[in-house]
């Protein structure tokens, strides 16, 4: 499992490493940890790839998240919405059906109200 981490710290950029891989993301102006699950750069067509979220209660913020995910047409073809669990990941398998970019969208709420976007990119290949 691979897992990014959403940071937003006043203090600093923050580098947070999940199982084998790490996000740089901007500093904001309230703390919350709402960690997103690295869906890889690639997968064949016909198989799946992998979004999920979690809450790292000890941070505080809000566990408020949006996961998108759209298809290489720009189509949506995934969307949950909802509190991050603080107990455990929660995961959704998303299958490629075709070749192209696949573009998986997390955002979260911070303490100000403003909303913070992680991107990522997964090509299907024959």
């Amino acid at each position: 499992m691979k897992a990014h981490t959403l940071r937003n710290s006043a203090a600093a950029l923050m580098l947070t490493a999940g199982a084998a891989a790490a996000v740089i993301l901007p500093a904001g102006m309230a703390s919350a940890k709402v960690l997103v699950n690295y869906p890889g750069t690639s997968v064949k067509v016909g198989h799946t790839f992998q979004v999920g979220d979690w809450y790292q209660e000890a941070s505080g913020g809000s566990r408020w998240f949006t996961t998108n995910v759209y298809s290489p047409t720009g189509a949506r073809i995934f969307q949950e919405i909802g509190y991050a669990p603080s107990g455990h990941w929660d995961f959704w398998n998303i299958r490629a059906t075709r070749t192209g970019h696949y573009t998986v969208m997390y955002e979260s709420r911070l303490r100000s109200g403003r909303d913070t976007y992680t991107r990522f990119t997964v090509t299907a290949y024959r």
